[in-house]
């Protein structure tokens, strides 16, 4: 399956940080690219992978892992994205690369999108 392949491929990067965007209306497939096309510009973020999963209520969210600067903090990640802090519902340093790479591509293969974004 698709999701079983790319959770294997993107276990070999280097994440650091799982995060979870959430706003207060529906992430549209352009706006997670221009958000996450900002974010692999800003100078802490080295790599990042994204999948844009639905909501059981309609809404949507953006889960992301981060290839960054240990320093780097929900308030950039924020900024980077061009966003309210509250945005970034979950920031977490990744304890398990298997676990959060399974994690993000779990639904990978049912319609949502998804991207590796390297520098």
């Amino acid at each position: 399956m698709i999701n079983t392949y790319w959770a294997n491929y993107i276990e070999m990067f280097s994440w650091n940080i799982l995060a979870t965007v959430r706003l207060h209306y529906k992430i549209s497939e352009t706006s997670v690219d221009r958000m996450t096309t900002a974010l692999i510009k800003y100078k802490k973020v080295n790599g990042l992978f994204y999948s844009l999963e639905y909501d059981r209520s309609g809404g949507n969210h953006i889960h992301l892992l981060l290839d960054s600067e240990s320093s780097m903090s929900s308030s950039e990640l924020a900024s980077g994205i061009g966003k309210y802090e509250k945005s970034v519902t979950y920031f977490e340093n990744v304890k398990s690369k298997k676990a959060v790479s399974n994690y993000c591509t779990k639904h990978l293969g049912k319609g949502i999108m998804y991207d590796l974004k390297i520098k």
